[in-house]
C-alpha cells in the first residue's frame, strides 16, 4: 500500500460495490473483502480483533479492544476499524473506536510510531451531521458509500477524471486535509508524561469545513459524469476477482 490517500479513495470504491447479506454476515463479508483487497496490494497488516497491541504496543489501561486493522502505508500508519451498516452508523461505534485508539496511542509516549498516525473508520453507512462533526474534532476519516473521503479531496490533480474539471484550490485542499488529522496532532504526548488536546475549533468552523466536503464530494461526482467511461475506468482498478461482487 502506497499512501494513505490512496487507501482511503481504494476503500471508497469498494464500498461502490455493495454487500449482501444482514447482521454478522454483513460485516463478515466487507471485511473479508478488505482483507483480501489489501492481501491483493501487499499491504502489511495486522489483523486485531479483540487485540492486546497495536504497533507492539499494549493499551494503556491493560483493556483488548476491537481493532479491525493497522496498516502500514508508505506514509502513515493506519488504524482501521471496518463497518458494513446499512442506514445510518450508530454514534456509540465511533466513540468506542477513538476510545480504543486512545488507549493504544497513549501508552506510545516517547517510543510511539514516527509516521503519522491515522484513524479510518467506516465502509457502507452514512454518517449523521453530528456524527461528522464528532470525527472532525477528533481528525477520524470517515468511509461512507455516497460521500467522498475528504483525504481524497483535498489532493490535487491526482485522483480528479481531468485537469479541466477544476479540482480544489489549494485553500480549499488545505481545509478539506484538516478533516483527517494524525493522532500526533490531536492527543500531543507532552515531555512531562501528559497530553495536550487543542481547544475545539468552533462549530461554525466545523460546519463550514462538512460542508466545504459535500461541495466537493458533488464536484468530483459531476467531473465523472462529464468525462464518460472515467468512473468505470477508476472502479476496474479494483481486484474484482477476489469475488467483489459488480
Amino acid at each position: 500500500m502506497s499512501t494513505f490517500v490512496g487507501l482511503c479513495r481504494d476503500l471508497f470504491l469498494l464500498s461502490q460495490f455493495g454487500i449482501d447479506g444482514e447482521g454478522p454476515a454483513r460485516g463478515f463479508r466487507w471485511e473479508s473483502r478488505i482483507a483480501d483487497y489489501l492481501a491483493h496490494r501487499g499491504a502489511p497488516v495486522e489483523a486485531l480483533p479483540g487485540g492486546c497491541r497495536i504497533f507492539g504496543h499494549q493499551t494503556l489501561s491493560g483493556l483488548a479492544h476491537q481493532i479491525d486493522g493497522a496498516i502500514s502505508c508508505g506514509d502513515a500508519l493506519v488504524i482501521g476499524e471496518w463497518k458494513a451498516h446499512r442506514g445510518r452508523i450508530p454514534k456509540n461505534e465511533l466513540l468506542r473506536f477513538k476510545a480504543g485508539t486512545d488507549d493504544y496511542f497513549m501508552a506510545m509516549p516517547g517510543r510511539g510510531p514516527r509516521k503519522p498516525a491515522m484513524r479510518l473508520f467506516g465502509g457502507a453507512g452514512a454518517g449523521s451531521r453530528e456524527l461528522r462533526s464528532y470525527a472532525a474534532h477528533h481528525g477520524i476519516s470517515l468511509i461512507e458509500p455516497t460521500r467522498w473521503p475528504a483525504p481524497v479531496l483535498a489532493t490535487a490533480h491526482e485522483f480528479w477524471p481531468s485537469p479541466s474539471t477544476n479540482p480544489p484550490s489549494a485553500h480549499d485542499r488545505r481545509r478539506l486535509a484538516w478533516l483527517a488529522r494524525p493522532v500526533q496532532h490531536v492527543l500531543a504526548a507532552q515531555p512531562d508524561g501528559g497530553y495536550l488536546i487543542p481547544p475545539p475549533p468552533p462549530a461554525s468552523m466545523i460546519g463550514s469545513v462538512l460542508d466545504l466536503q459535500e461541495e466537493w464530494s458533488d464536484r468530483l461526482w459531476e467531473a465523472f459524469d462529464e468525462n464518460a467511461g472515467s468512473l468505470e475506468l477508476l472502479m476496474n482498478t479494483m481486484p474484482r476477482h477476489l469475488g467483489i461482487a459488480s
